[in-house]
């Protein structure tokens, strides 16, 4: 499928999902631009499998509202110029964790939204729900390779669902 149907796809399962509240499920969409949930109005979108720059780039682009961003983890000299547009027309906050993290702060701090950095994955969802307003999406979608305390990006998936889901409690 080509990133433009991929795109389409997910705005519309996105739109269902919000109106309906129930997941609209597929076969290919664990961890890759996956709805969660929503909670007081903020929809929470696991994407753990962007590990590259340009995944959470397109990412940022299917997303069609506000965002709060959690990102970061170990980088390989990553290029965060490659997001500054989505950065800036999108993003109103970003959660940011790992090795890489003061360099992510480096590069958009001129950007004036709100940053925090954060020690855990537990921690960039709590942090992220407490920026979100009703309407925003949280979007995990680290951009880099081993984030913070988490073998690969199922694991990591798994947690920020359940982590996500904890927050209805």
């Amino acid at each position: 499928m080509n990133e433009n149907n991929r795109v389409k796809n997910f705005n519309a399962k996105l739109n269902l999902e919000l109106a309906f509240g129930q997941r609209v499920r597929s076969s290919d969409d664990d961890h890759q631009l996956e709805f969660v949930d929503s909670v007081n109005g903020v929809a929470y979108i696991n994407d753990s499998k962007s590990i590259r720059l340009t995944a959470t780039r397109n990412a940022l682009e299917s997303v069609e509202t506000s965002v709060v961003l959690i990102i970061g983890g170990d980088d390989r000299d990553n290029d965060y110029s490659l997001l500054a547009q989505q950065i800036r027309e999108k993003v109103v906050a970003i959660v940011y964790m790992g090795s890489n993290s003061d360099k992510i702060l480096k590069f958009y701090s001129a950007h004036k939204m709100l940053f925090a950095k954060a020690f855990s994955l537990k921690e960039s969802v709590q942090i992220a729900a407490a920026y979100a307003l009703s309407g925003d999406v949280v979007l995990f979608s680290p951009a880099c390779q081993n984030y913070h305390s988490v073998n690969n990006y199922k694991s990591g998936g798994n947690e920020f669902k359940s982590l996500v889901t904890s927050l209805k409690k």
